[in-house]
């Protein structure tokens, strides 16, 4: 569900933001982020952190007048994103690991395990890539950019990852087994 409010999120403040004080739309973001917060049926920490950050940016907002506070929220979702894959990868519980048994028909080999938990490294340095796009095109001040970026640019640099990464597993991990 996260995925279609990021989708949404940057070009429906802009355009409520024509339309509405920054006070009014921070209200409302805040309000949404309570809704989304109260209609969970699982309250574990994935799912609770999107819509305190919804709301927890919205108050931010509010009290500062400000939209740039506004646009904080993509990076935060990222910073997030970042945490959650270090965290597992010196868990040793890797997020992309849980990923790839999900996609794959059958059980991993020990090899690809270990494959795919070193291949952790490799998203954890795409998502800083992807955090110093998004602190970039903050700097820039360009809403334009801010809204292409923060809706889907920054899922084409995950795509793009994983590209590169069945590319790399096909052509040379597969090749050394």
């Amino acid at each position: 569900m996260h995925i279609l409010f990021s989708f949404l999120y940057a070009p429906i403040v802009v355009v409520l933001l024509g339309y509405f004080d920054i006070k009014t739309v921070s209200i409302g973001l805040f309000s949404f982020g309570v809704l989304w917060l109260l209609s969970q049926k699982k309250r574990e920490v994935k799912t609770t952190i999107f819509p305190l950050f919804y709301m927890a940016v919205a108050l931010g907002a509010y009290f500062l007048d400000d939209f740039l506070v506004l646009k904080f929220l993509p990076l935060l979702i990222s910073l997030a994103f970042i945490f959650f894959l270090i965290a597992s990868y010196f868990d040793n519980d890797s997020i992309i690991l849980h990923f790839a048994r999900k996609i794959h028909k059958r059980a991993l080999s020990a090899a690809e395990e270990a494959y795919v938990n070193r291949s952790t490294i490799f998203w954890i340095a795409l998502a800083s890539v992807n955090i110093l796009l998004h602190v970039s095109i903050l700097l820039l001040k360009n809403d334009h950019y801010w809204i292409i970026y923060s809706s889907f640019g920054w899922y084409l640099v995950f795509i793009l990852g994983g590209i590169v990464q069945f590319l790399h597993r096909h052509f040379i991990f597969l090749k050394r087994m």
